[in-house]
């Protein structure tokens, strides 16, 4: 089997919505042609969204996971563990609803469609519990300048190679 084909993400040059902006298309095209880019092209307006308009609160508490590393696992940890005290055992929102319900993902579930989602009314709970798959360094600077808690969970890189060869 050839690696090449598995590990290589093309980067979209071409432009089929004409709604990105002129800094979106500048940036697209700036990247590398030869290596590959950690965001799909399609969330690529979320993220940069997200970065420009994420307004973080110092209460918040941010999942933050490489895909295919444990998400769904932390996910339903730290919600567990954040509103164990609002529910009786039995009237856990985790026995009705999924990890991905409960903690919405920035780049894909907030600004994927929206780039001015209502943050308010997105996180029924408080403290906002909120996940995304987005490095440190790309995290939107609201996040990093305010006392928010980043959780963060890695896994060993062949293992992840591995769950990502066999989901697909």
């Amino acid at each position: 089997m050839d690696t090449t084909k598995i590990c290589k993400v093309e980067v979209v040059s071409k432009f089929h919505d004409e709604s990105w902006d002129d800094e979106s298309k500048r940036l697209v095209q700036a990247f590398p042609k030869e290596k590959s880019f950690w965001s799909p092209s399609i969330v690529l307006r979320a993220v940069i969204s997200s970065q420009k308009h994420f307004q973080a609160c110092d209460s918040d508490i941010i999942v933050s996971t490489f895909p295919k590393c444990g998400t769904t696992w932390l996910k339903a940890l730290t919600f567990s563990s954040l509103y164990r005290n609002q529910f009786a055992w039995d009237e856990n929102s985790l026995l009705t609803f999924s990890p991905h319900q409960l903690v919405r993902f920035l780049e894909y579930d907030l600004y994927l469609n929206n780039p001015f989602p209502d943050l308010q009314n997105v996180c029924v709970y408080q403290p906002r519990l909120l996940s995304t798959h987005l490095p440190y360094a790309s995290l939107p600077t609201s996040i990093k300048d305010s006392n928010c808690k980043i959780v963060f969970i890695c896994r060993n890189p062949l293992d992840m190679f591995i769950s990502l060869l066999l989901r697909s």
